[in-house]
């Protein structure tokens, strides 16, 4: 499936919005996390024509201090759309330019990503968890079948949570983007925002709601605009379960995502 490099549109794609740090049922400590979280969106993206995408992240924590955590995701992707979209720092985009073709079917490995968490202050009277992260994405996805742009990405940004009472916690994620543009294109960096509420009926299920926003790659395109909801459950000591769904709200969103998966930890 052929794919030109003028970016016209951005959405969130879905498995790449996966549940943060602050984001669990349990302030349980863990030396390493193992999880995979597939997700599953579709949408048209501005395009008349319907792209199905299929996202399954493996991601691997590893909490190497109190206060410091690195991670390492690797992603397996599978695309089926008429070639008008391709993947952009973990969004679906659209192809500028580009006539619908016949619809096929592209899938292998995506854009891998590192992140660095580092909790600069902790929960306290009213002051909020306050962690601080730089991502990288590394450019190992095909941009040929359009998996990727075949260039870097590098994300700053702050998660904050708080929690109010004995069962509800505010959440609020913050972060800009540095996308690399492919040769004979200008795309722009995108910030990106998330605020969320969740709720504890137990100690091992949480409930949670988020309405997610970003900027838009390309000038004239609409803004992303999810709201995405969360469900946790702490199966035993090392083993959670999560599902969640999301609806767009914008022209510049898919139109539904759905994900499970199960999360290890040691």
């Amino acid at each position: 499936m052929g794919h030109g490099l003028l970016i016209t549109g951005v959405v969130p794609a879905g498995a790449q919005q996966e549940v943060k740090s602050g984001e669990r049922p349990s302030t349980d400590e863990y030396t390493v996390k193992l999880s995979a979280l597939p997700e599953y969106s579709q949408g048209t993206y501005g395009t008349g024509h319907t792209t199905q995408i299929l996202e399954v992240p493996f991601k691997g924590d590893w909490s190497a201090t109190d206060r410091l955590d690195l991670s390492l995701t690797i992603p397996y992707l599978w695309i089926r759309g008429r070639g008008e979209v391709t993947i952009v720092g973990g969004r679906a985009v659209r192809v500028a330019g580009r006539p619908p073709g016949q619809v096929t079917t592209e899938n292998g490995l995506g854009d891998v990503l590192t992140e660095l968490d580092f909790t600069l202050l902790e929960e306290k009277d009213l002051v909020p968890d306050i962690t601080l992260f730089v991502e990288i994405k590394f450019p190992t996805a095909d941009s040929s079948r359009g998996l990727g742009t075949g260039k870097f990405d590098e994300k700053i940004g702050t998660y904050l949570t708080k929690k109010v009472g004995e069962r509800w916690i505010i959440h609020v994620d913050l972060s800009y983007t540095f996308v690399g543009s492919p040769s004979g294109t200008s795309l722009q960096n995108t910030f990106d925002w998330s605020v969320g509420l969740s709720f504890d009926p137990t100690p091992s299920f949480r409930l949670s709601g988020y309405v997610d926003g970003a900027t838009a790659v390309s000038r004239g395109e609409q803004n992303p605009l999810d709201l995405r909801f969360v469900g946790e459950y702490r199966l035993t000591k090392h083993i959670q379960l999560t599902v969640g769904a999301s609806v767009g709200l914008s022209h510049g969103s898919p139109d539904f995502a759905v994900l499970a998966g199960v999360e290890l930890r040691f």
